[in-house]
């Protein structure tokens, strides 16, 4: 949920108003044309390429993948571009570039349903052919063929995964995939859609359920009204919520405020401001106090099935691990973080069981829910990840409120 498809999460967000995957596997049989930016299905989700040939079987979908390798998707494809590493959106620009010069654009759709996309225009038309293949390696032929493949069958699909998402710049990419599918008018429709692939298993269930530092469950904002839904649906006091945090607010430039916490255009309450993603949780650590928006330094870390050494700002990380007064790690296996050379206390490692030991729901990438069963009993040490929960819920005071109308039995939640 944090590093996976983050950049998606934001990205779709802001340009239709939630992050997540708009059709399903089964909706892709209805696709007269496949685009795939910075996935392999072929390889990361098997299951899926059935769905994916399946419509250009059936339909004489065209299958267009545009990757910087050859992959075992692009040998299925009938439109193989390959671009520079991390030109992604001048090649989806490149591709607009002939759909609005020739007139391909749904321009009802765009009428109805689209705002702005007369500045997406102006951006695109400064993507010439010639610069689009200065810059992405393509030539003009190629990008104009799969440009008219796209928009000579409707609806098409647009699918991507990690190979979009994992760059500095992976919001821009999914604003462009989006506004690509906006273009043609294949948002809201049977065989369209975004399909995003999620990176790895229950990814999306993650996301869904708001373990992120500026969302509540279901993509809910941080705002009063969000967390008064909340309180209701936990049945839980919202004073009792808000007595959780920091009795603090912040001003816009992120200093504390001292004043009535009711003035929303001069503060807002700790609750309802972002807090420091994964990304920058290091600045939590090392920054000077005074520099970020709350009373202290991050002091304690939690890394639930989480390897940070799979991140960027390696050194400034392990400074920053070395400096917590607690690192807590939830993990089958002893990771990097917990064996860390230059520590000698200070390190828990709570050993969680895999998959195979517990059991639970889990959700794929369209957000279809199966449920998974327990094969064989805990080994050794190893809980569930909700009885270790349960368990630092009763040791920090609040499993009542936790575990409100869910059933206990030897602090395993049922």
């Amino acid at each position: 949920a944090r590093i996976c498809h983050s950049t998606t999460v934001a990205g779709v967000a802001n340009t239709w108003g939630y992050g997540a995957m708009t059709n399903s596997y089964n909706d892709i049989h209805k696709s007269r044309a496949i685009l795939l930016i910075g996935s392999n299905p072929a390889e990361a989700h098997p299951v899926s390429l059935q769905h994916i040939l399946k419509a250009k079987e059936e339909n004489n979908a065209p299958v267009i993948v545009i990757d910087p390798r050859f992959t075992r998707t692009a040998a299925h494809a009938n439109h193989f571009l390959r671009i520079r590493p991390g030109t992604d959106v001048p090649i989806i620009w490149g591709m607009m570039y002939h759909i609005f010069k020739n007139g391909w654009e749904d321009k009802e759709y765009i009428r109805q349903r689209v705002y702005g996309m007369e500045e997406v225009m102006a951006e695109v038309a400064k993507w010439t052919p010639d610069e689009v293949e200065r810059v992405t390696g393509v030539p003009e032929n190629q990008v104009y063929a799969a440009a008219k493949a796209m928009a000579d069958n409707r609806p098409g699909t647009f699918i991507w995964c990690m190979g979009g998402t994992q760059h500095t710049i992976g919001n821009n990419n999914t604003r462009a995939y989006c506004a690509f599918q906006l273009a043609l008018g294949n948002i809201g429709v049977s065989g369209g859609g975004a399909n995003i692939f999620r990176g790895h298993d229950n990814v999306q269930g993650a996301t869904d359920l708001g373990v992120l530092a500026d969302t509540l469950p279901g993509y809910y904002g941080l705002a009063p009204g969000s967390w008064g839904h909340w309180a209701r649906v936990w049945d839980l006091d919202p004073a009792w919520l808000k007595g959780r945090f920091d009795d603090v607010a912040y001003d816009k430039d992120g200093k504390e405020y001292i004043g009535e916490h009711g003035e929303k255009d001069k503060a807002e309450h700790v609750m309802n401001t972002k807090g420091i993603p994964v990304s920058r949780w290091i600045d939590g650590v090392l920054e000077n106090k005074d520099a970020i928006a709350q009373r202290d330094n991050v002091r304690a870390m939690f890394m639930w099935g989480h390897a940070p050494n799979s991140q960027t700002r390696g050194p400034e990380m392990k400074k920053a691990m070395e400096k917590l007064d607690l690192l807590v790690v939830v993990d089958p296996y002893p990771t990097v973080s917990a064996v860390m050379h230059d520590r000698t206390d200070g390190v828990y490692l709570l050993p969680a069981c895999t998959q195979f030991e517990t059991y639970g729901s889990v959700t794929a990438s369209n957000r279809s829910l199966q449920w998974r069963d327990k094969v064989i009993e805990p080994l050794f040490e190893s809980l569930p990840d909700h009885t270790i929960m349960y368990k630092l819920a009763k040791k920090l005071g609040f499993a009542d409120e936790f575990t409100k109308h869910i059933a206990v039995t030897n602090d395993e939640p049922l």
